[in-house]
């Protein structure tokens, strides 16, 4: 990690940040912050409304393990700026999130999801990691790579994306489970809670 080019942008960054406009709708400046953040390393970042401020900028390992440390680094060499908070991996959305998203496939379509429906079954491996089966029969339009996508910003919108690093090892996508899946079978809204459940046991 160039700690340089870590204080460089946060220098930049600080003299930038009230003027991103209310929805976010600088585009030269958001072009701006891409190719900061893309000389950095292989992140991606977001802003979006913040839970505590009114803002948030996300930069994020991109569900890589190795990078974690990384984005937690420039995030603590960050510069106070008034109104933003922020984040070294996307932190899960508010509760009253209705699970609905959109996502951009490898066809460069953009695509409506509504995962309010979708089920799941868990599968724990000794190491403490799980499996996830997940239920989604509506995106048969997609392929699989895509269907990846969805589900995994799905999961970090639930879980987070530190925690789904940290605990879901793999993800199989199904239209429909296997007959002795069934019975375990529960909504996609509950997965944080039984995650930290079976976590604490």
């Amino acid at each position: 990690m160039n700690t340089l080019k870590v204080k460089q942008f946060w220098n930049w960054f600080s003299e930038n940040c009230q003027d991103f406009g209310a929805d976010f709708d600088n585009t030269n400046l958001l072009e701006s912050l891409d190719r900061w953040v893309t000389q950095l390393g292989d992140f991606s970042w977001e802003v979006r409304p913040g839970k505590v401020k009114d803002n948030a900028l996300i930069i994020s390992p991109n569900g890589d393990d190795d990078l974690l440390q990384d984005t937690k680094l420039i995030v603590n060499s960050a510069k106070t700026c008034e109104g933003w908070e922020y984040y070294y991996a996307k932190p899960p959305m508010e509760k009253e999130w209705d699970l609905t998203f959109s996502i951009e496939t490898n066809e460069k379509e953009i695509v409506d999801i509504d995962a309010s429906q979708w089920e799941y079954v868990l599968l724990e491996y000794e190491d403490g990691m799980f499996e996830i089966i997940v239920k989604a029969s509506d995106l048969q339009q997609l392929d699989e790579s895509d269907e990846q996508t969805a589900v995994e910003i799905l999961l970090d919108g639930i879980l987070g994306e530190e925690t789904r690093m940290r605990t879901i090892c793999g993800v199989d996508v199904v239209e429909e489970f296997e007959e002795h899946y069934q019975d375990k079978a529960g909504t996609i809204r509950n997965l944080s809670s039984h995650i930290k459940t079976l976590i604490k046991d």
